[in-house]
């Protein structure tokens, strides 16, 4: 009954984001569109050592920050006008959700179903923009099963942050919402060039390389860790509706 009223809620909710969403496809077409030269350069790199070069910043920037971000509807108004930093269209919107029977846990649940629907359509629109503009020299590189084990660890990492974006949407505030992108971009940065720092390579290209190395097993690993984290995250959110004053 949980799961049946959260995917009813998650659902209904999902009707009002059509336009939004779309508006979210086509910036991840976009977005792999303009990746997909730097992501061969990468995978040349990891696959053909002899040919290295250190130009890994961009496209880990992208991974990084972005895969993770394929979980949120981007192109909705509260991500794209500063208003929601006064405004809290997120909260209001639990205030309105609080005001009406619906326990706890089904309004949680929703919230995580809906992230985990986001994250699925747009990692299949990123993935397989990706795909098909490399599709004449990206298997000349790797196989179709090492490509989809790097797949699989892009996908396990971005289910383990993607849902503190629902956390800092309806557990947060409209200020840490637009806030938090910059305090990112300076960890990731920073983890990014450490990263480099100790182990010699890009963080995309090191998953390659594990791609090539382990294969699936590593594949299923970072799933796992993506679960889990999503169940932490999900924990989380709970915790703070049931505590934050929204009304």
């Amino acid at each position: 009954m949980l799961v049946k009223d959260a995917w009813w809620l998650a659902r209904k909710e999902l009707q009002f984001y059509k336009i939004p969403l779309g508006f979210s496809v086509l910036a991840t077409i976009l977005i792999a569109a303009l990746i997909s030269m730097n992501l061969e350069q990468t995978i040349r790199n990891a696959t053909l050592p002899e040919m290295a070069n250190d130009q890994f910043w961009f496209i880990d920037f992208v991974f990084v920050l972005v895969t993770p971000s394929l979980s949120a509807i981007f192109m909705s108004g509260p991500y794209l006008s500063f208003r929601a930093i006064k405004e809290d269209p997120f909260s209001k919107r639990m205030a309105f959700y609080r005001s009406l029977p619906i326990p706890i846990k089904i309004l949680a649940l929703s919230r995580t179903i809906i992230m985990l629907i986001t994250l699925t359509l747009l990692s299949i629109v990123f993935y397989s923009t990706i795909t098909i503009a490399l599709h004449d020299r990206l298997f000349q590189y790797l196989t179709f099963g090492e490509y989809f084990t790097f797949v699989l660890i892009w996908l396990g990492y971005a289910v383990a942050l993607g849902g503190m974006n629902p956390y800092i949407e309806y557990g947060t505030s409209g200020k840490v919402l637009h806030l938090f992108p910059y305090l990112a971009f300076v960890l990731f940065a920073f983890g990014i060039v450490l990263f480099y720092k100790i182990v010699g390579n890009g963080i995309v290209e090191s998953t390659i390389m594990l791609s090539l190395k382990i294969g699936l097993p590593i594949a299923i690993l970072f799933l796992l860790i993506g679960i889990v984290g999503c169940v932490i995250w999900h924990l989380l959110l709970t915790k703070r509706l049931s505590s934050k004053d929204y009304l």
